[in-house]
């Protein structure tokens, strides 16, 4: 199943679901997870993450609006495109929002289609490898699509 909204599309397997969000005047953010999400989650999924189980995996594309002090393809968002390959080398427990017992996280800034975004990732690995549930989740994202 594709989900598309705002210039971004992710097609998703089945049991995972996605929500792309614009509100008001703010630039779209969206997530993307292994389990049920809700509509209250603010725009890093600090309570989709908090609703996690073992073996979940969630992910937040966070667009950031440019203007006098952020530049896309400047600074923390100089990196042009994203490295759709994710290691779970890059997850740790110190990359979090919020750390949680047995979370893992990673955060990637990046430009891409002249919009500035952060990747914000959460894994729960308990019976799964942390390598086997942070590379489902990567496939998942290599279908991404950023339009500008």
């Amino acid at each position: 199943m594709r989900t598309a909204a705002h210039g971004l599309s992710i097609d998703l397997p089945p049991g995972w679901e996605a929500r792309i969000v614009k509100r008001g005047d703010s630039a779209p953010f969206m997530h993307v997870a292994s389990f049920a999400l809700r509509g209250e989650d603010g725009d890093f999924g600090a309570a989709a993450a908090e609703r996690m189980r073992a073996d979940d995996a969630f992910a937040a594309l966070v667009q950031y609006a440019a203007g006098p002090h952020l530049t896309a393809g400047v600074g923390l968002f100089s990196a042009a495109g994203w490295n759709r390959r994710l290691h779970a080398s890059e997850f740790g427990p110190k990359q979090l929002q919020v750390t949680r017992p047995g979370q893992l996280g990673s955060q990637r800034f990046f430009t891409e289609a002249n919009r500035p975004f952060c990747l914000y990732c959460v894994v729960a690995p308990v019976r799964k490898r942390p390598e086997r549930l942070v590379a489902e989740l990567a496939a998942v994202l290599a279908t991404l699509a950023i339009e500008g």
